[in-house]
């Protein structure tokens, strides 16, 4: 059978799964730290989320058209 090239999805699933080998040795090793947000860091990132959200009646670019 001919050799057939793996798909982008396949590739960046394959990357995927390297990327969390690393994390998970890196953790184990202590060279990084997991912790959960606090209440106020929650927050704050909800508020910037919220910021950054353009208004839904009018998008960038659309004046130009």
């Amino acid at each position: 059978m001919a050799y057939q090239r793996p798909t982008q999805r396949e590739v960046a699933a394959a990357r995927k799964v390297v990327r969390q080998q690393e994390l998970d040795r890196a953790i184990a090793e202590g060279r990084l730290t997991v912790r959960t947000m606090t209440a106020e860091e929650r927050e704050q990132s909800a508020t910037r989320r919220a910021a950054g959200q353009a208004p839904a009646g009018r998008r960038k670019g659309s004046q130009y058209r």
